[in-house]
Formats: C-alpha cells, sequence, structure tokens
C-alpha cells in the first residue's frame, strides 16, 4: 500500500515569533541545524518507501523553488505545492481532496515544524495502521515526553489514565476521514464562542474531561460519533515524535536534539 503524504505550512503571518528568528516569512522556511524544517521534513517523507507523491499546501508554493534539495523533486512530480487556505483546516481540507479525498489511496497528514521526524518515527505510525479505522491519530505519552525532555513545554490531554499528547501525524485510511476534517472547520470557525464549541463536542464530555474522569479510548470513542468516522490512535514510543516548534523555546529545544543525533 503506498500514501500521498500532506505537510501543512501555512504562515502565522507577521507576528510569528518563530519566523522571527531567521527573518523568515514562514516558519517552514527556517533553518534548524543548517537545514529548514520543511526540507527536513521532506527528506523523511522521502526516504519511506510507503510514500509515493507529497504536496505541501503553502501560501507562497513559488518559494519552494528556491531550496536546492526540493526543486528536483518538484520537477519530477514527486513533490507538488498547494495554495493554502485562509485557515489550518481549511488548508488541510484542501491537502485532502487534492490527493483524492481517500478514493485514491490513505494519505499521511503531518506539519512542516515537524522537524524532528524521522523515517523510523513514521514506518512505525505506518504499521501500526488497522483497516478498521477512518482516522488514526500518533500521541506520545506525557510521561513518556518529560522524562526524555523535562524542559519539553507541550500542550498535553490530561486523561483518567494518564496525559498525551499529540505528533502532529494523521492517517487518513478512507473517504470518511472528511468528516474529522469537517469538524475540525466547525470547532475552528467557533474558536471565539466558547459555548458553541462545547455544544459540538458534547457538555458530558467535556465536564467529564475537565474533572479527569475520561479516558483517552473514551473521548476517542465520544468523537468518532460526533465526526461519524472510525477513530484510533498510535502510542508512539518515541519522544521526539510529540516535539514540534510552536515557540522559539521548542526552536532551541529541537535544535539541540538535531545537534546530538546528527554529530552522533
Amino acid at each position: 500500500m503506498t500514501y500521498t503524504a500532506i505537510v501543512l505550512a501555512g504562515s502565522r503571518g507577521p507576528d510569528c515569533s518563530v519566523a522571527a528568528l531567521g527573518n523568515v516569512s514562514h516558519k517552514a522556511l527556517l533553518p534548524i541545524n543548517g537545514t529548514t524544517m520543511i526540507e527536513r521534513v521532506i527528506a523523511a517523507l522521502q526516504n519511506v518507501k510507503a510514500i509515493d507523491k507529497v504536496l505541501v499546501v503553502i501560501e507562497t508554493p513559488d518559494v519552494l523553488q528556491d531550496l536546492p534539495s526540493l526543486k528536483p523533486l518538484l520537477d519530477s512530480g514527486y513533490l507538488q505545492a498547494l495554495q493554502a487556505k485562509p485557515s489550518p483546516a481549511q488548508s488541510a481540507l484542501h491537502g485532502f481532496e487534492a490527493a483524492g479525498a481517500g478514493t485514491a489511496g490513505p494519505v499521511l497528514m503531518t506539519t512542516a515544524d515537524n522537524c524532528l521526524l524521522t523515517p523510523g518515527i513514521i514506518e512505525y505510525f505506518l504499521a501500526s495502521l488497522t483497516e478498521d479505522a477512518d482516522v488514526t491519530a500518533a500521541m506520545a505519552k506525557t510521561d513518556l515526553v518529560m522524562q526524555a525532555y523535562p524542559e519539553a513545554r507541550r500542550t498535553r490531554m490530561r486523561f483518567r489514565d494518564g496525559g498525551a499528547g499529540g505528533c502532529n501525524l494523521f492517517a487518513f485510511q478512507t473517504p470518511q476521514a472528511n468528516g474529522v476534517i469537517t469538524f475540525w472547520r466547525e470547532i475552528e470557525q467557533n474558536r471565539k464562542s466558547p459555548l458553541t464549541m462545547l455544544r459540538r463536542l458534547g457538555v458530558m464530555t467535556a465536564l467529564r474531561y475537565l474533572t479527569n474522569t475520561l479516558t483517552l479510548a473514551q473521548a476517542i470513542n465520544k468523537l468518532g460519533k460526533r465526526t461519524g468516522t472510525r477513530l484510533a490512535t498510535t502510542d508512539m514510543p518515541f519522544a521526539e515524535a510529540a516535539i514540534d516548534v510552536d515557540k522559539p523555546e521548542d526552536f532551541y529545544l529541537a535544535e539541540k536534539i538535531l545537534k546530538q543525533r546528527e554529530s552522533a
């Protein structure tokens, strides 16, 4: 089975503190230990045999032509650039539809700031996928990440059976996966109305989460019912899989990890 990979590389605008570190238009273009984040992510994807095409969703597709390692991939058609939409959820839907919306085969989605991604992390995730799910999300336990990198300041979800965080790595395995992206768009559109968001998520589910009486499996089951999809998660054994670059302190941590990894 082969996958089309989608990399979300949209800009956060002029106020992006990470892009400001290198005075670049997109944080995806920021060099980290000598190589831009977008090049690192695409190199990891390129070294996975199961991935036969990569789509990058970015506001200014032409900027990819300026990166020497990406130009031959663009010329060959292996790498394609799509115009980003106004929001991450809209860009994700645009990429999903451009990849065939699940009818042309499964889709792997990640982000350009997921710069610690490796072929091994991707292959582990793909090997975990089962046929009884429409969407699978990679997650890492909070204890695993904090034990390896206690300085990591990540947003973690708290469940009755332990904390966990996302790894910005998703498999959209069937056309029904569209339901999750549609739900994401609805939440995104109502992000300034907490009451509306709470109703969409389910009041009782939200209360159980806030009182730490909801397990991860229960949360996934509830979300699946809300979106009309079969959802699954993969527990990733790689602490680095849960570290992306949202803030300057994330950048410095990721660069330290890359220096250690690449000097070895």
